[in-house]
């Protein structure tokens, strides 16, 4: 899945819960998703389910932590798209 549709993916989870409108021409991957998209802790987690959820994937907490930008996110979200199947429970 290529990086762009992957982030409309992300960016669409981020509009559905946030009530933005948020494209990739609107965003760089340097945004700060607290400063710069205005997306709470709260948020982040409804925001990380729906990610999995849409895309069929599984990050484990642990991974989540120190991801502040939207290129960060990207990244996890795309390494995870690109890894072997593994069993998602």
């Amino acid at each position: 899945m290529a990086d762009q549709t992957v982030l409309a993916e992300i960016l669409n989870v981020i509009n559905d819960i946030k009530f933005t409108a948020f494209s990739p021409d609107t965003v760089e991957l340097d945004d700060y998703l607290g400063g710069d998209l205005g997306i709470d802790s709260v948020e982040m987690l409804e925001i990380w389910y729906d990610i999995e959820k849409a895309l069929n994937i599984k990050v484990e907490d642990h991974e989540k932590r120190d991801l502040y930008t939207l290129g960060h996110v990207l990244e996890k979200v795309t390494s995870k798209l690109e890894a072997p199947a593994e069993a998602i429970g």
